[in-house]
């Protein structure tokens, strides 16, 4: 029997956040997390028992296909808790780009596929979680990933800053971006901060879906 993967929801929208933020992408959402983080904003795809439904690999790849877009997000929940490498495989060779956003606390692939890359989150103090990170995901990461850094007060951006300056600084490392906590600290803040730290390879952002769609709002 072929495996079905737990899927929340799937839909088209901008890449909020990461480097193709305002590029249109098709999203896949799975149901299921190893985290419980202090500001999670899909708590709706926390188990798999969320699941909207369940797809085998090519039912789900013909749900791609459906939409007119060569790039993927795929997103959760937690993607790399589901048997994806084969998944992404059959994208990358369709010529599809594939963002894989994962938590920091799973193992990335240990081959990847064509047209991949990650958008990894470190999560800081006030998220409740930074002692499941996993530090040997940096070892697998290329120029190409993003390292992504949610915050929510001072004491998250100095930890940022910590694992900047110990393991994504110099030729080959991935793209950092830092992002605040909706509603819980100002992005001026993160702006000031990186200004004092003079971080000059640390991309400042915003959630770009939560400012054009309601903070809350699901399939944006």
């Amino acid at each position: 029997m072929k495996n079905k993967f737990p899927i929340a929801e799937i839909f088209d929208s901008i890449d909020g956040e990461g480097k193709r933020t305002g590029l249109m992408a098709t999203f896949v959402r799975f149901a299921g997390c190893n985290l419980r983080c202090s500001y999670c904003d899909t708590a709706y795809a926390l188990r798999e028992e969320d699941a909207a439904e369940r797809l085998t690999e090519d039912e789900l790849l013909a749900r791609i296909r459906a939409y007119p877009w060569k790039r993927v997000t795929l997103t959760g929940g937690e993607p790399l808790l589901q048997p994806i490498a084969s998944l992404c495989a059959a994208l990358g060779e369709e010529g599809y780009e594939c963002n894989v956003e994962t938590n920091g606390a799973v193992p990335l692939l240990e081959r990847r596929p064509p047209h991949l890359f990650y958008t990894m989150d470190w999560k800081c103090p006030d998220s409740g979680m930074e002692g499941a990170m996993r530090e040997e995901n940096f070892a697998r990461l290329a120029a190409c990933d993003v390292v992504k850094f949610v915050v929510g007060s001072r004491r998250d951006l100095c930890a940022m800053e910590r694992v900047v300056r110990r393991r994504l600084s110099g030729p080959g490392a991935p793209r950092v971006y830092v992002s605040p906590v909706f509603g819980q600290i100002e992005p001026r803040a993160l702006v000031e901060f990186v200004r004092e730290k003079q971080l000059a390879d640390v991309t400042v952002q915003v959630q770009l879906h939560k400012v054009i769609w309601p903070p809350d709002m699901r399939g944006v």
